[in-house]
């Protein structure tokens, strides 16, 4: 059901140690600091006892299976669940966004209303899974692929916001366990739940490999421009770092020897501009070296020697450059690109 219906159906699978393989740690959820508490503190919330257990948007559960780990019956009778609840009306909005380095992943998580809501009980849970495990379930002779997997059940912090408009934020860290979980398989999963009634008003889910950032539809991990909106993702010079977050144009004016990045005409009607590589150039090098600014335009521009560290060495080396005709004024084309 959930290949079914991926948009509309998120689970999270929370495992007894007495349900478990044998040869998985699936048990070892850890709730908040606890190693091994998730299944008992969620369990009894809904007052679990027979396993398996399903709890549908936290009000309605389905108690038992069928022998042999015969699945279809259970298809035919989760379905009607799934579709008296798909659709409903929510005035809860979740966005998951965070940045993964490593191991280590920051997330941040908006919640926000489009309509008045009680606040009353309203919690906001934050547990991180593991998705597509294949494990050996030896009582039934069968390998199972387990699905968004209890692994750190983070938070279950107080929902303050009640009004339309209103938007309140959750961040956090934590670290995948590398030797235990697949990282490329690893979620973020949030919902807004009713403490009283166990009700489930939103739920949202994202694989940390999968954050965007500034919402411009384009990965984190491909965004050339990860915290501004940029779906174009246009970049003129070419350095990997989109027009939208670069204010240097390294390929067409802040080139080398270019320094203070200065263009100029021959005359009104000329539509191709010249760059002029000059002692005002030079001036503006030894303003950088000396005053230590490595993040101004002209320090890319000013890396003369190729080393990429700016000093002494690269004034010497652009005055030598001018002086023997090397650099001087370089013509650009309407297009934008040198033309030396």
């Amino acid at each position: 059901m959930l290949d079914e219906f991926p948009e509309t159906l998120v689970n999270v699978e929370w495992h007894s140690s007495g349900y478990t393989p044998s040869d998985s740690d699936f048990d070892d959820c850890i709730y908040y600091e606890s190693v091994g508490a998730c299944y008992g503190v969620r369990g009894s919330m809904y007052g679990v006892g027979g396993i398996p257990h399903t709890q549908w948007n936290g009000v309605e559960s389905f108690v038992g299976g069928w022998g042999g780990a015969n699945w279809e019956p259970a298809y035919d009778s989760f379905v009607p669940i799934y579709q008296s609840m798909v659709g409903g009306d929510t005035p809860y909005n979740i966005i998951i966004n965070g940045i993964r380095e490593d191991l280590q992943v920051t997330y941040e998580i908006t919640v926000s209303l489009d309509a008045d809501m009680s606040n009353t009980d309203k919690k906001v849970e934050i547990i991180v899974v593991e998705d597509n495990i294949m494990s050996y379930w030896g009582s039934v002779g069968i390998d199972h692929n387990a699905r968004n997997v209890g692994r750190h059940w983070l938070v279950t912090e107080d929902l303050d916001v009640m009004y339309e408009g209103e938007s309140q934020t959750f961040s956090g860290s934590f670290e995948i366990d590398g030797e235990a979980w697949n990282p490329d398989s690893v979620k973020i999963i949030s919902l807004v739940q009713d403490y009283d009634t166990y009700e489930i008003f939103q739920v949202q889910q994202i694989n940390v490999n999968e954050f965007d950032t500034d919402q411009d539809g384009i990965m984190n991990d491909a965004d050339n421009c990860m915290d501004i909106y940029n779906p174009d993702q246009e970049d003129i010079d070419g350095d990997g770092l989109g027009d939208a977050c670069d204010n240097c144009d390294n390929a067409n004016i802040f080139i080398p020897g270019n320094v203070n990045g200065d263009l100029w005409y021959y005359d009104t009607s000329s539509l191709d501009p010249t760059v002029s590589v000059d002692i005002f150039d030079v001036l503006r090098l030894a303003d950088i070296v000396t005053s230590g600014d490595q993040e101004s335009c002209g320090y890319q521009a000013g890396d003369m020697t190729g080393e990429g560290d700016v000093n002494v060495i690269d004034i010497i080396a652009l005055v030598s450059m001018i002086l023997d005709g090397t650099l001087g004024n370089v013509s650009l084309d309407q297009s934008g690109k040198s033309m030396l």
